[in-house]
């Protein structure tokens, strides 16, 4: 198997991380609680969030040409769902993940990503 970089392994982890937060809440949590966490705004961002993780982890896993485009606006993604989650006062988790992958994707962003 060939080695990446530990920050892009740290990217991928966290992508994965707010991937399966943000899904999964919306899922679960967010559909069950109904009310705030359902309205179209969140919902939709929980789930354009997670999809968004989970694609700029693959693109990352594949090494693929336009994988620092994915992260950039994987980062983008992250920052309006935490936006939307600041309100709702049980989905401070969901906020602080997002937050970390927009982090760690704005970093990778900037990097070039090696074939």
């Amino acid at each position: 198997m060939h080695m990446m970089s530990s920050e892009m392994q740290r990217c991928i982890d966290e992508c994965l991380r707010c991937y399966q937060m943000c899904f999964g809440m919306a899922m679960t949590h967010c559909l069950e609680k109904g009310g705030d966490h359902v309205k179209p705004p969140h919902f939709r961002a929980m789930i354009a969030c997670g999809e968004m993780c989970r694609d700029a982890a693959g693109m990352m896993l594949m090494k693929a040409p336009r994988a620092a485009d994915f992260c950039r606006l994987c980062a983008d993604v992250c920052e309006d769902c935490a936006k939307e989650c600041d309100p709702i006062p049980d989905m401070k988790d969901c906020a602080a993940e997002c937050r970390r992958c927009a982090e760690e994707c704005r970093k990778m962003s900037g990097r070039k990503m090696a074939a």
